[in-house]
């Protein structure tokens, strides 16, 4: 059975909150830089599963690295996070890097480079 649009939107806003405060109060691990941001959280129609988009500042293989720490501590991430938001059954967490921004950067980039041939 599938749970109403208003509630998956409220309980992943929650999730997005509590899972950002728990990486960056809780989660221990060099390996993970000190900026990175929950995006979005996307929880499958039957709120068993989430998917976690992050944006993590640095490089291209420090960002794969922080992602796979991220998907090990996953565990740990969901008994931090599970007193705090009532739900049924916590979904289980998969980590996935935002590109976003730099889809946006790479388009911003290409809108500057044609400005001079719009005109």
């Amino acid at each position: 059975m599938t749970a109403p649009k208003f509630y998956i939107d409220r309980i992943q806003e929650d999730f997005r909150r509590e899972i950002a405060w728990t990486i960056a109060n809780k989660v221990r691990d060099p390996r993970i830089p000190d900026v990175v941001t929950v995006s979005t959280i996307t929880l499958s129609s039957d709120t068993r599963n989430a998917t976690v988009l992050v944006s993590i500042f640095g490089e291209e293989n420090v960002q794969k690295e922080a992602i796979e720490v991220l998907n090990k501590a996953a565990p740990f991430i969901q008994n931090v996070v599970a007193p705090r938001i009532r739900i049924k059954h916590f979904p289980k967490l998969y980590f996935k890097l935002d590109k976003t921004l730099d889809y946006r950067e790479r388009l911003d980039n290409l809108l500057e480079n044609i400005k001079d041939d719009l005109v």
